[in-house]
C-alpha cells in the first residue's frame, strides 16, 4: 500500500483507461468485453486505483469501469472532466452525468487541462464546490506545473487539492524539480501517468538486465522504481500485460539498484 496525508493508504500501483471504449473523439464499443474482463482481473489482484475520464470514448470508458468494478467497494476511482468553462455548475453537471455511467460518484475529480485562457482559480474552485456538494470526496490537479500548484493552494478557500495527476516516467522526470518536492511536502497523491512511455521502456536493455536479478521484466523494474519514490503510484494502462504490471508492486529494488536506475536515467530530469 501506498499512504499519504490527504487520501489515506492506497494501492501501489493504478489502471489507466485511456483507450477504453474508444478515444477523446469516437465511442466503439468492439473492445468492451477485452477493457472488462482486463480491469476485473487487475481489481482482483489488488490494484486498486483507477484513472478514467468523461472524454475518453466519450463516457463510455466510464460505463465499462462502472461494470467491471461492480461489487468492489474499496476503490479509488479518478476522472477528469473538462466543460468548456470551469463552474461549478459545469462540473456539478458534469459529475452527476459521471455516476449514472460510473454507478457511483467518482473518489476524485480533477481536470484534464488547465485551458489557457482560464484561471486557475477558476478551476480550484469549481473542483472544490463539487466536493463541498458531496459529489466526490476529493478533487485534484492534472497536467499542472509546480508555479500553478503554488497558485492553486492560495485559491482553495476550504478544501485544497489532494492528488496531482502527471506525465512522470524514467525519461520523463521534468516533475522532480518543483512538483513532485511540493506534493511530498504537502503529503499529496501523486499519480504518475504514461510511465512506461507506450512500452518503450519495456524494451531497456539495461532494465532488462536488472530485473534478471529479482526475476523481473524491464517494464516491472521501471514501475518498482517510480513506486519506490515517495507518494507516487503509476498508473498504467490495463488493456494488456494486467498479470506483468500487477508484479511489480509488492516488492522493492534494493536502495543501491534504485540509485543506479536513477543515475542511470538522470539526465532525463533536465531534458
Amino acid at each position: 500500500m501506498k499512504c499519504v496525508r490527504s487520501v489515506g493508504c492506497v494501492s501501489e500501483l493504478g489502471v489507466g483507461t485511456f483507450g477504453a471504449g474508444g478515444d477523446f473523439w469516437t465511442e466503439r464499443p468492439e473492445e468492451d468485453y477485452l477493457w472488462i474482463s482486463a480491469l476485473r482481473r487487475a481489481l482482483e489482484l489488488g490494484i486498486k486505483v483507477v484513472d478514467t475520464s468523461e472524454l475518453y470514448g466519450r463516457g463510455r470508458a466510464e460505463m465499462l469501469v462502472g461494470i467491471a468494478g461492480a461489487g468492489f467497494d474499496d476503490l479509488l476511482i479518478v476522472t477528469k472532466v473538462q466543460p468548456p468553462r470551469f463552474t461549478a455548475d459545469e462540473v456539478a453537471g458534469r459529475l452527476y452525468a459521471s455516476r449514472e455511467r460510473l454507478k457511483r460518484f467518482p473518489t476524485v475529480v480533477m481536470n484534464h487541462w488547465i485551458p489557457a485562457d482560464s484561471d486557475i482559480c477558476d478551476v480550484v474552485q469549481s473542483l472544490e464546490a463539487a466536493v463541498a456538494k458531496g459529489l466526490a470526496s476529493y478533487y485534484g490537479l492534472s497536467n499542472v506545473s509546480g508555479r500553478r500548484l503554488e497558485a492553486a493552494l492560495t485559491c482553495a478557500r476550504r478544501i485544497e487539492p489532494a492528488v496531482v495527476e502527471n506525465h512522470y516516467s524514467l525519461i520523463y522526470r521534468r516533475d522532480e524539480i518543483d512538483v513532485l518536492p511540493l506534493v511530498q511536502k504537502l503529503g499529496l497523491l501523486y499519480l504518475a501517468y504514461s510511465p512506461l512511455e507506450r512500452g518503450l521502456l519495456s524494451l531497456d536493455p539495461y532494465l532488462a538486465s536488472v530485473g534478471a536479478r529479482y526475476g523481473k521484466s524491464a517494464a516491472q523494474v521501471a514501475l518498482n522504481w517510480l513506486i519506490s519514490v515517495p507518494n507516487v503510484v503509476p498508473i498504467v494502462r490495463a488493456l494488456r500485460h494486467v498479470e506483468e504490471n500487477a508484479a511489480a508492486a509488492g516488492w522493492r529494488l534494493s536502495p543501491q539498484d534504485w540509485e543506479e536506475i536513477n543515475k542511470r536515467f538522470i539526465q532525463y530530469r533536465h531534458g
